[in-house]
């Protein structure tokens, strides 16, 4: 494989040109990652190189959806992870044999073996890798193994091998996986269900009174009365007991912890990325969970793809609104 990912330094690297720290992103090839791996340095993660499973040079989710060729499908597993050869074998059976680097993240000790799955592939366009991205992790947790769901996301960094307290690898020479014919049945029946999810937002989102466009009511505000706390925790892997009360999806204890009252939720947990002094509300679940906290990104995601005024989203709506305003 020739091409070259999308690649930084440490979790806030940007090429932004409004930041005073922006730097270039730069390119690194898979050859060259497997060489890394065989005697990865010891970098402090603040500082450590990543990866984006694209070759576009953007950090940004929606212009990685749209425009970002990606040649990589990955899995992150950090709960209760089993010993990368177990992984390996795992990975050969429902890879078909094709080729794939394991190797163990910065944290990992020898009885909690942490580690990146990479898995070279044909040429995918966004749509299609968050597909076989979704359907990769559902058949890791149908194996009993917990992969983190963040990979999902287009714009989700990757850390190359970097040593730590216990450091293993495995490269798994082999053909570069096609997933859309390998797959071809479960990627199908995902896109039914993102499908089915989508008309099931437009249901409820129609299904409410509808509110005069000059009302003002802010994207904050009206995601809030359009999404429950409770939806966007189910969505987000969260197990549930009775009707407010829910277990995040890393739990060591399985202790429901989190709880959900008057539309916001509160967990006892510091194992929860919702772990805080104060109770979050939808938006802030939507921020802290499907964005990382990263609250731009999650705005923009949900005007772009959560909330809409009539048949368009909601930011085409308030663009359309704003040229009629400079009129």
């Amino acid at each position: 494989m020739n091409k070259e990912f999308c690649s930084g330094f440490g979790r806030y690297h940007t090429d932004n040109p409004k930041s005073p720290k922006a730097r270039p992103f730069v390119g690194i090839g898979y050859p060259e990652i497997c060489a890394i791996a065989t005697n990865p340095s010891t970098t402090p993660k603040q500082l450590a190189q990543w990866i984006l499973a694209s070759i576009l040079l953007s950090r940004s989710k929606s212009a990685q959806m749209e425009h970002g060729e990606f040649y990589l499908l990955v899995v992150d597993l950090d709960h209760n992870p089993p010993p990368i050869n177990k992984v390996a074998e795992f990975v050969r059976l429902a890879c078909r044999g094709s080729g794939f680097l394991i190797y163990t993240s910065r944290s990992a000790k020898e009885n909690c073996q942490k580690s990146h799955v990479l898995i070279p592939t044909i040429k995918l366009t966004g749509y299609r890798w968050m597909l076989a991205q979704r359907v990769l992790n559902d058949l890791f947790e149908q194996a009993g193994i917990t992969p983190d769901r963040k990979t999902e996301d287009a714009n989700q960094i990757i850390y190359l091998p970097n040593r730590g307290e216990f450091y293993n690898f495995i490269h798994q020479q082999g053909s570069v996986f096609n997933p859309l014919k390998a797959w071809h049945p479960a990627l199908i029946k995902k896109h039914q269900g993102i499908e089915a999810e989508k008309q099931a937002r437009a249901k409820k989102a129609t299904s409410r009174p509808a509110r005069p466009i000059n009302q003002g009511r802010s994207l904050i505000a009206e995601f809030n009365a359009t999404y429950s706390v409770e939806d966007l925790l189910i969505q987000a892997g969260y197990a549930q007991k009775g009707s407010s009360n829910f277990r995040h999806p890393n739990s060591n204890t399985g202790n429901y912890s989190a709880s959900v009252k008057d539309g916001k939720v509160f967990t006892l947990s510091s194992a929860d990325p919702l772990y805080s002094t104060y109770a979050h509300d939808a938006f802030n679940v939507f921020v802290i969970l499907f964005h990382d906290g990263n609250r731009k990104a999650a705005t923009l995601s949900a005007g772009d793809d959560w909330l809409s005024v009539g048949n368009i989203s909601w930011n085409k709506h308030q663009q359309q609104a704003y040229r009629e305003s400079r009129k």
